[in-house]
């Protein structure tokens, strides 16, 4: 007789929609941006048409009145590494961003921190019920896995600094068979590169360095003005997913909605 507590490992080899077809995902960690970057964020993303999930490390009016408005799902952001300003301790960096978004029920770490300790907090003390802390390269046919700590986790197909990082330029045009390719297709974008349009990994890096952490924290409109890449950027990369999302009419969820479609038949 199966344990009550496995009741996921037959659902996670179950046939979903994502096996057969291309399922996108929208997601922004918004890492601290403050609130006029948030605010041409969600302007040039489009936010109303892609069912955004933010996953929050500060409290942000911008956000909220998204969520309560139902425009987007939040999830949280924590902060596990030395220096946090969540916290000093695991229980206590998560205790402060369910505070943020108390109906969170997914979490994708800052730099994808992830160990077992975390994992199984998380689960068993905060009511997370899935992660998206692996961050893939374009991966083809991405399906839930389920972590030891009975967590899902949905691996990200693309993030927008990995995609600088590996240097494979500023357009999908090269790499469209594996967008099109079947399976999930989970974009995380972050909030600064995408309203800097940012080009290059040094280039954001030179920007962040040459402000304290305050003045980072509280970048306004003059200062994106003043420094934003007007060439092409990862902002021009986005826009062609998002160009081919809406031409191909390609079925798009939320992260909670990817969660209750994994487990819909428990």
């Amino acid at each position: 007789m199966m344990n009550k507590n496995s009741f996921l490992l037959p659902k996670i080899q179950t046939k979903y929609r994502w096996d057969a077809e291309p399922v996108f995902c929208f997601t922004s960690d918004i890492d601290w941006a403050s609130e006029d970057v948030l605010n041409e964020f969600i302007h040039i993303i489009l936010v109303n048409e892609f069912k955004f999930t933010f996953f929050v490390t500060h409290y942000s009016e911008i956000i909220n009145d998204l969520y309560v408005n139902k425009i987007i799902e939040r999830c949280i952001h924590p902060n596990f590494l030395p220096h946090s300003s969540h916290g000093n301790t695991f229980k206590e960096v998560i205790e402060m961003c369910k505070n943020l978004a108390p109906e969170s029920i997914g979490c994708r770490s800052h730099r994808a921190f992830d160990v077992t300790d975390v994992s199984h907090l998380l689960y068993n003390d905060f009511g997370i019920k899935y992660t998206s802390n692996t961050i893939s390269t374009l991966h083809k046919n991405i399906t839930p896995v389920l972590h030891e700590s009975r967590l899902i986790n949905y691996p990200v197909f693309f993030e927008d600094g990995s995609f600088l990082y590996n240097e494979l330029g500023l357009s999908i045009k090269p790499y469209l068979e594996y967008f099109t390719f079947p399976g999930l297709k989970i974009i995380s974008l972050h909030p600064m590169n995408m309203v800097f349009n940012t080009f290059s990994i040094k280039w954001m890096r030179n920007i962040k360095d040459s402000m304290s952490p305050h003045d980072y924290n509280h970048i306004d409109n003059a200062t994106i003005s003043k420094l934003k890449n007007t060439s092409n950027g990862i902002y021009n990369t986005a826009q062609e997913i998002f160009d081919l999302v809406k031409k191909n009419n390609y079925k798009i969820m939320s992260m909670n909605e990817i969660y209750y479609e994994t487990i819909k038949n428990n």
